[in-house]
């Protein structure tokens, strides 16, 4: 009886010694981040707020897991250290640490580990921006009549007046090039506000050229328009390839012109130079794509519509005998009567044309409507 209890006793203690290492070790476990970032969040749960972010390829340490969470400690730049849940979708386990160190258990032979399969129900979405910056540039084609049809007329009227039956036929100024920036701060996901502004420029030179009576002539006209506009706009994102927005813009445009007329070493010249300011709106829609977590390249059409009619400047009248002449005024387009037929006419004037054969005189209207293309970068942050 006596050796039975002794032999009892012996095995408690064997046991004892078996199940208390295992009992007291705490496994840690190494893991991986496999998506471009992972957010590490107060508590475990996608609502819950974010804490820091950690990039593609950082190993973390993980203490525990609950559900679908890991509990991690991350060290910042700083030196401080942020400890917070992971979602287990962001991150892959690659090995385990385990303190205390068991007792050293018997050898097995290594086997070849099989390449897991990983699943991931679903995926957390990256952290919402809270700016946008855009910098783009592009081709922006409009038709401002009223410029156009006076460089026409005033070559149609020379072409008439020097007798030589012949009609021209100008493209007249339809492509501007365009460029700007803008800034967006985030009202929610999807919508954004922004503010920015638009620089466009452009000019068309038309020449005509012909011999006549041993004379050569040659008439040339060059339409021009410059426009800043400053947009107040709202950016609208359904999805994270795909925007719409709209705004309003303040236009402050500069037409100006240029006609000459040569005959051998003969010339005289008009050229004017005025400033208008109107309020007008746009809206566009684009696609864009991401280049890395904090830049996108973006492609986008837009409209704009935008009149003026209050053009104020001068217009300079040289010619080769010497003569030079500057006239103050407002921008005037009215039709010009010759051998029975009418030609337009645009030019700066210090008060309404009432000349002989002057018909329909008013304010010129420039129309800067008209469709843009245009591409760029966009930094996120």
């Amino acid at each position: 009886m006596k050796k039975f209890s002794y032999v009892l006793s012996a095995g408690l203690i064997m046991l004892s010694l078996l199940t208390v290492p295992a009992a007291s070790q705490v496994q840690k476990l190494r893991l991986k981040v496999v998506s471009e970032q992972a957010n590490i969040r107060l508590k475990p749960d996608i609502g819950s707020e974010m804490l820091w972010q950690v990039p593609q390829g950082t190993e973390l340490e993980a203490e525990r897991k609950e559900g679908d969470w890991y509990l991690v400690a991350v060290e910042k730049p700083d030196g401080t250290r942020v400890q917070g849940y992971v979602h287990e979708s962001l991150v892959e386990v690659v090995g385990s640490r385990l303190k205390p160190a068991p007792l050293v258990p018997v050898r097995q032979p290594e086997r070849p580990r099989p390449k897991a399969v990983e699943v991931r129900p679903w995926r957390e979405k990256p952290a919402r921006p809270d700016y946008l910056l855009t910098v783009a540039g592009g081709g922006f084609y409009l038709s401002p009549a009223d410029l156009n049809r006076a460089a026409q007329g005033v070559t149609d009227y020379y072409l008439a007046e020097l007798g030589t039956g012949r009609k021209a036929s100008l493209n007249g100024l339809h492509l501007a090039w365009c460029y700007g920036l803008e800034f967006f701060y985030a009202l929610g996901r999807q919508l954004f506000l922004g503010l920015g502004f638009e620089y466009m420029q452009g000019a068309r030179e038309s020449a005509v050229s012909f011999n006549q009576d041993s004379s050569h002539f040659r008439l040339l006209t060059r339409p021009g328009l410059r426009n800043l506009s400053w947009r107040v706009s709202l950016l609208y994102q359904p999805a994270d390839i795909f925007y719409i927005r709209t705004g309003l813009e303040t236009n402050l445009a500069r037409a100006g012109y240029l006609y000459r007329v040569e005959q051998d070493d003969l010339w005289l010249e008009w050229k004017g130079r005025a400033s208008g300011l109107n309020v007008g709106w746009m809206e566009a829609a684009g696609v864009q794509w991401p280049v890395s977590s904090w830049l996108q390249v973006y492609v986008e059409g837009a409209y704009r519509y935008a009149r003026i009619r209050n053009f104020e400047g001068y217009n300079d009248y040289t010619d080769s005998d010497g003569l030079a002449r500057t006239e103050k005024g407002k921008l005037y387009y009215w039709l010009v009567e010759a051998g029975g037929r009418y030609y337009p006419a645009l030019f700066i004037r210090d008060r309404t044309p009432a000349d002989p054969g002057v018909l329909d005189p008013r304010l010129a209207d420039v129309n800067l409507s008209g469709f843009s293309l245009r591409a760029g970068l966009r930094l996120v942050f």
